[in-house]
């Protein structure tokens, strides 16, 4: 049998398939399409201080090879989240692992939110999101190296928690903001986020996104995140979560040999909901027909000729 377990931020994950942020909803949304506990678990939709109404419609469109969208990080906000949503999460998911995906204006509401959530239970940790392309300031820390680190230290200090945090690619070189996420005391990486990007109505010459532009996402940005994960990965010791177009067990690969220790499927779940679970499956059907018994041996495992 397929190991497909993976040892990280202090526990056990059954699977490394996750559902990523922002498409999954608080999970209770997908309960009755995929056996949720069944996976390695999901990111929750974002929490913020206050609840955010989102972006004007239209909020997402279709590209070639995925979509775009500008949700503009709508959400409940911590009280609604404590006193509605993680309930459910608490007594529903028994093996799937939960990260809460933390947002914020500025770094003292990324420490409230933090600060009213780390006493409660039904949930492992948070996933720290620096990098949201489509609100006006969601990339205000990712981008800016000495706020990531200030920021990162300060929420180090509110939780034992496991604290991982979400990378943009929009940056000359994301080793860098890696490292400066470890050296500030973060447990992990997702890496990346969507890429920026705006759709033109030519027959109306408006742009086609209420929000003019919107993050990018789905198979057409595999390769890049596939690259911008090989890089991460190989410039810190923390784990790194890959994110980006995966719709198969091959897919999901790629990241695990660029070395990723986990992976998270998003877009996909908008074509097929199910997705997650044949991603899960085309791991394991791998595994066995190479052999492998335990996928820690996959992961970083890329040979590139001429540097064995």
């Amino acid at each position: 049998m397929a190991n497909l377990t993976q040892q990280l931020l202090g526990v056990t994950f059954q699977s490394p398939v996750l559902l990523a942020s922002g498409t999954c909803g608080y999970g209770e949304e997908y309960a009755s399409l995929i056996p949720l506990d069944e996976i390695g678990g999901l990111v929750t939709k974002a929490v913020s201080l206050e609840p955010r109404p989102g972006n004007p419609p239209h909020r997402v469109a279709e590209t070639p090879g995925g979509m775009i969208n500008a949700i503009g990080l709508q959400n409940v906000g911590l009280d609604r989240f404590r006193g509605e949503k993680l309930p459910w999460l608490r007594e529903n998911l028994r093996s799937a692992r939960v990260l809460i995906n933390v947002v914020g204006h500025s770094a003292e509401d990324y420490e409230a939110v933090v600060s009213g959530l780390d006493s409660d239970e039904g949930f492992l940790g948070y996933e720290i999101n620096v990098s949201c392309p489509n609100v006006k300031d969601g990339t205000l820390f990712g981008t800016d190296q000495q706020a990531l680190a200030a920021l990162v230290s300060g929420l180090r200090a509110l939780t034992d928690r496991p604290l991982v945090v979400k990378l943009t690619p929009n940056v000359p070189d994301i080793g860098v903001y890696a490292r400066i996420c470890e050296e500030a005391g973060a447990d992990g990486l997702s890496a990346i986020n969507t890429f920026p990007g705006m759709l033109i109505d030519v027959e109306a010459r408006r742009p086609v996104i209420g929000n003019v532009s919107g993050g990018v996402s789905g198979p057409a940005i595999l390769p890049m995140g596939v690259y911008l994960t090989w890089r991460a990965a190989a410039a810190v010791s923390i784990p790194v979560i890959g994110i980006g177009g995966i719709r198969s067990g091959s897919d999901a690969l790629q990241y695990i040999l660029a070395g990723a220790s986990l992976v998270q499927v998003g877009t996909a779940l908008f074509v097929d909901p199910s997705a997650p679970v044949q991603v899960q499956a085309g791991i394991a059907e791998y595994m066995k027909r190479h052999d492998v018994a335990r996928l820690a041996d996959l992961v970083g495992a890329l040979t590139i000729p001429g540097r064995e």
